[in-house]
């Protein structure tokens, strides 16, 4: 896994590679339920299948905002329901910060 600082290296040179997303966001996910990022699928439900609650949105949101600079409401991340979700919305937050 990428440390905080190279991840925030590489998204100020626009290099944050689309599968290292996917691998970094089910590595957060695997920290916050005890699951092996493995086990964790691109189609598996934040809240059903995960567990995810409203504490651990907070959670999720505070680490992204913390790793990738950006900013995400609590309300845009309670909307998001697959981890599909989660990493398009994420990519979504950071094209348009790279785009800057």
């Amino acid at each position: 896994m990428f440390g905080v600082k190279k991840i925030q290296r590489l998204i100020k040179k626009g290099e944050v590679m689309p599968n290292n997303l996917e691998q970094e966001v089910k590595e957060m996910l695997s920290k916050l339920t005890g699951l092996d990022p493995s086990e964790i699928g691109d189609t598996a439900d934040l809240f059903n299948d995960l567990g995810i609650d409203s504490l651990k949105v907070i959670e999720i949101a505070t680490g992204i905002e913390r790793t990738y600079g950006v900013v995400v409401q609590d309300s845009q991340m309670m909307r998001l329901r697959t981890v599909k979700d989660a990493v398009g919305f994420l990519r979504e937050l950071l094209e348009k910060k790279n785009a800057k």
